[in-house]
């Protein structure tokens, strides 16, 4: 028992001096003092108090790099990026389908009733047409999420910092303090963070592919913009071709709707210039459909 007493009183008075040894001026004041005689104040964060030499702000930085080329500080400032913070938290996926659903409302549905208008024979053609360019823009938004946290955690992960000064390339490599705490921070904020857009990206790709593909194989007419030798084999086809003329012809009155007795009415734009109908052809060059 008496050996026991002696070793717990050398042990305690070796942690005071290491503690005295290691610790700076300011801290040893600190410990002196009773706890109740201590100022009460917020968490300071370690990285705001001290600097890289030992003594200020910046200690636990890593050495030799610019604190605005800082893999942590890089972290920081892609966090007050719009959007980027996102996913920080399980609020993610809510955030993505609220974004999903405004677009969807203000911008795709009223752009893709331009080209569906025939309700409700083309409600299905006008939800996928929709979805497909809501897909599209979520999935670049989600790409821009997925580079710039990958960016960081590449970042965190070197064991040699590239970074730039006075115009010119440099390479840092870090301490061994530097690599634990940037893997640690990788851990814990950045790899969750890039599960979660990784989950949400696949199924808008796949969406968006199931979407563009059930408007490839619709039978419903749209109107297409043709250019070049798509063009030219367009406009031979009809001159030489009266079948194809009557089905493009019986596409777009279905495409423009109405009763039966206007469809019949319905005639090319074309019709009412003697040059176009000249150019179109077919049907003694008097214009295919205008007779």
């Amino acid at each position: 028992a008496i050996l026991h007493a002696m070793f717990a009183q050398v042990f305690a008075q070796a942690l005071a001096l290491a503690a005295a040894g290691y610790l700076p001026p300011d801290a040893r004041i600190a410990a002196s003092r009773p706890c109740s005689a201590l100022p009460r104040a917020g968490a300071i964060f370690a990285s705001e108090t001290r600097e890289a030499g030992g003594q200020g702000p910046g200690a636990f930085l890593q050495r030799g790099l610019p604190k605005n080329q800082q893999p942590v500080r890089e972290v920081q400032n892609l966090r007050r990026e719009f959007l980027f913070d996102w996913p920080m938290d399980d609020g993610y996926t809510d955030k993505l389908k609220g974004l999903y659903g405004a677009t969807m409302l203000v911008v795709s549905l009223p752009i893709a009733f331009d080209t569906y208008r025939v309700l409700p024979a083309q409600l299905p053609e006008l939800l996928a047409a929709a979805h497909t360019g809501t897909a599209a823009f979520m999935v670049v938004a989600v790409l821009r999420l997925r580079l710039g946290w990958g960016f960081v955690q590449k970042r965190l992960k070197e064991r040699v910092s590239y970074y730039e000064q006075n115009q010119r390339g440099f390479l840092a490599k870090k301490d061994d303090e530097a690599v634990l705490r940037d893997r640690l921070i990788e851990k814990s904020e950045v790899a969750p963070a890039l599960r979660r857009i990784d989950r949400s990206l696949l199924p808008l790709l796949a969406s968006l592919l199931v979407s563009t593909a059930a408007l490839e194989i619709s039978d419903v007419p749209v109107l297409r913009t043709l250019s070049g030798d798509s063009a030219t084999r367009y406009t031979s086809q009809l001159r030489g071709d009266d079948e194809f003329a009557a089905a493009e012809q019986a596409k777009a009155r279905q495409r423009m709707g109405g009763g039966a007795g206007e469809q019949e009415n319905v005639k090319p734009l074309y019709c009412d210039s003697r040059y176009y109908k000249i150019l179109a052809g077919g049907n003694s060059q008097g214009g295919v459909g205008c007779n």
